[in-house]
């Protein structure tokens, strides 16, 4: 073990850049692991979403611990001092402990080799190894939903996780492509930006929400919306770096959404406007809240990207 570190350390690699094996790892089992560990589904991300998130905990930093709580399963924040350390969990405090809220979690699926293969928390993710206090180092727990270590192959490893719908096969476009073409990595770095995947994250309790009460809301619920408005809502007409605009994109999306009927189906994705939360009326009170706060917060950092490139 000497020799490798050693190897490591002249290679100017850490120890943790050794692929942690988690084959025996169970359904249901909660697993610490370093952002860095994670692989992918998908090979885009709504960017905006994450302009929104970063803009805001550059403003309210105790938000920033509060999205690292409720990932962890932890309710939100309890106490936050001072010098509170995302890398130091015990230099602050959760409302409750790791796991208490299990379905709040991000998760996983073991695959070939014991990798971790995240299929939700991409944006999560991303927004903490993107934020100056995260990084791809920090620490996360996760949810194991299947273990699927057992596959043969990548190849079958990927078939079986297109037959559980635990991957998102099209790009930032909507085009399809191959399990080959998602990144090996979080961060904006290596995922593409798909607009209307931010825009849906927008439109929540606008338009739809994530299936509560006994419904099981499907993995890339918001992919399954984005997918479907970006074949019926042409975004060219809209500045979504000016808040106005994006506003009226927010709300355009919404309308075409509560205009679908409960057991109509949403574009090809084989699942019905109520299985993706859609309302039957727009909550123009919620649209006037995104606006004021979220759409604020990612045109504003977005425009401060601008200014510096």
């Amino acid at each position: 073990m000497r020799q490798i570190t050693l190897l490591l350390v002249a290679l100017g690699l850490s120890s943790t850049t050794l692929a942690q094996d988690y084959s025996a790892a169970k359904p249901g089992e909660l697993l610490q692991v370093p952002l860095q560990a994670l692989h992918p589904t998908q090979s885009a991300v709504g960017y905006d979403q994450i302009y929104y998130k970063l803009g805001r905990f550059a403003q309210e930093r105790n938000k920033l611990f509060d999205e690292y709580c409720e990932a962890n399963g932890q309710g939100e924040s309890a106490n936050v001092p001072g010098d509170a350390d995302l890398h130091k969990p015990e230099s602050f405090t959760c409302q409750d402990k790791v796991g208490a809220r299990g379905s709040e979690m991000k998760t996983v699926v073991i695959g070939p080799e014991g990798r971790l293969f995240l299929t939700d928390g991409h944006h999560t993710f991303t927004v903490l190894l993107e934020h100056p206090k995260g990084g791809e180092n920090l620490n996360m727990w996760v949810r194991v939903t299947d273990n699927f270590s057992d596959s043969t192959d990548m190849a079958s490893f990927w078939q079986r996780m297109a037959q559980a719908r635990k991957v998102w096969l099209k790009d930032g476009n909507g085009q399809v492509i191959d399990p080959q073409q998602i990144p090996s990595q979080l961060g904006l770095q290596h995922l593409a930006n798909d607009p209307y995947r931010a825009l849906v994250y927008f439109t929540r309790e606008v338009g739809y929400d994530k299936p509560r009460s006994g419904e099981v809301a499907p993995e890339f619920l918001e992919f399954y919306w984005g997918n479907w408005l970006r074949s019926v809502l042409p975004l060219d007409g809209y500045d979504l770096s000016d808040r106005g605009d994006y506003r009226d994109a927010v709300e355009a999306a919404a309308k075409k959404m509560v205009a679908l009927a409960p057991e109509d189906e949403v574009g090809n994705s084989g699942f019905k406007a109520r299985e993706l939360g859609g309302y039957s009326s727009m909550d123009r009170k919620e649209l006037n809240k995104v606006a004021g706060r979220k759409l604020n917060y990612a045109t504003s950092y977005k425009k401060a990207l601008a200014g510096k490139s």
